[in-house]
């Protein structure tokens, strides 16, 4: 899939993380707050998503609350690098919906999709999710022993660059997946340099 227009700054992330995970000198850091935060944490979980989406997601959820709406919707804006979503479900959220050109959903539908990004502290279990899927927690959150035992869980500063750069395998056909988005300080590195908020 050709990638959307506009979506250069998550590519120049992608490639910072690669960089890190192979030795190369990346800087890290810069503004942590505000737009800069939101998009890094987008960028990162449209990269996890590349590298531990089964196939070729057809469904992304959304789970905001309302102080990270716009987040969410960068998160939709990030993958679209990648993938066209022909369906956008939003937990219990109208407002949502309409930011992001979505339908409401009850909270089980949206964990039903095939990516699901979390902007919200939430406390999800394996019980929860069906098999194949891929949950971005970029907020505050937790995932019961079950989820931990039975996906692969993936942390920004560990893992996401040896992904990219295929140092480690992604994943199984129909594996549950977990990224967790860390302090995203390579992500925020890259935006400070490009001036991008």
């Amino acid at each position: 899939m050709t990638a959307a227009p506009g979506a250069e700054w998550v590519h120049a992330i992608e490639r910072a993380y690669v960089a890190a995970a192979t030795g190369g000198d990346v800087a890290r850091g810069g503004a942590a707050s505000g737009l800069h935060l939101a998009r890094a944490r987008a960028a990162l979980g449209a990269i996890a998503s590349h590298y531990l989406a089964v196939g070729t997601p057809r469904t992304f959820g959304l789970i905001a609350t309302a102080e990270t709406i716009d987040e969410a919707v960068l998160s939709i804006a990030a993958h679209r690098a990648w993938f066209a979503p022909r369906e956008i479900r939003c937990a219990d959220d109208p407002t949502l919906a309409a930011a992001a050109g979505g339908v409401v959903a009850s909270l089980a539908e949206t964990l039903a999709c095939d990516i699901v990004c979390v902007h919200a502290p939430l406390a999800i279990r394996a019980a929860q999710l069906r098999r194949g899927t891929h949950v971005n927690m970029l907020a505050a959150g937790t995932i019961d022993d079950d989820l931990r035992r039975l996906a692969t869980v993936s942390h920004e500063a560990a893992d996401l660059g040896a992904l990219a750069a295929g140092l480690i395998d992604g994943r199984q056909l129909d594996e549950l997946t977990v990224f967790i988005a860390g302090d995203a300080a390579i992500a925020l590195g890259v935006l400070a340099r490009s001036g991008r908020s």
